[in-house]
């Protein structure tokens, strides 16, 4: 069985995960109550399965980019159980698990987490079934650099407000295509499910140099 922890922002997720498909998910908005509410949800999670956290045997963590205080309880608490118990521990981009759950394969994909500031992390992707297709690193950019240059459609999701929705139809317009608001919400069984394809394949990461993934600089897209 395999973990997955998303505290990449205020909107939470654990999945579990066999060679089945999913086995149990939730997700709820933690606001910045990761560190109290994590592991109480996960041992509700396991209850409700009816397994202990002895018959877990790999966990996986988004790394982010996202809130530097959730990023770290994620990862920490992640740690936590490989060392405990022996897990094999696997971090995944935020983003490729964004563009894995929403992409389509006839357009681009960009999923964007706000960093704050009125800055978003985003990369370019072009899923396939079984991978979210990166075709460049990730950008640290503004709401008015998003969609700047594009050609040809493109499928946005992730973090979208009110605000991001105007600019994608105010600048973008009919390139741009979002899916509806509860279809939108980050899933951590698509996390749980890259993760399990290098838990199968034994591509584990190391336990003391895995880190989030940050963006503290700007980065525009070309």
């Amino acid at each position: 069985m395999l973990l997955a922890i998303d505290t990449s922002t205020t909107l939470t997720g654990l999945a579990l995960y066999d060679a089945t498909g999913p086995r149990a998910e939730c997700v709820w908005l933690a606001g910045r109550n990761h560190t109290a509410q994590l592991l109480p949800q996960l041992d509700l999670l396991l209850r409700h399965l009816g397994i202990g956290r002895d018959e877990l045997h790999a966990v996986a963590v988004a790394l982010g980019p996202g809130s530097w205080s959730g990023l770290r309880v994620g990862l920490s608490v992640a740690k936590g159980l490989a060392l405990a118990g022996g897990l094999a521990l696997l971090g995944v981009s935020t983003l490729d698990a964004l563009a894995y759950q929403h992409g389509q394969p006839a357009m681009t994909t960009f999923p964007l987490i706000r960093l704050g500031r009125e800055r978003f992390a985003t990369a370019e992707f072009r899923p396939t079934d079984s991978d979210p297709g990166r075709l460049g690193p990730d950008h640290n950019v503004t709401l008015a650099e998003l969609g700047a240059g594009l050609v040809g459609p493109a499928c946005f999701c992730g973090d979208l407000d009110a605000e991001v929705l105007a600019h994608l139809r105010d600048n973008v317009g009919e390139q741009a295509h979002w899916p509806a608001p509860a279809a939108s919400l980050r899933r951590p069984s698509f996390l749980a499910a890259l993760a399990w394809q290098r838990f199968a394949a034994g591509a584990y990461d190391d336990l003391t140099t895995l880190e989030p993934i940050y963006l503290g600089e700007p980065v525009k897209l070309k």
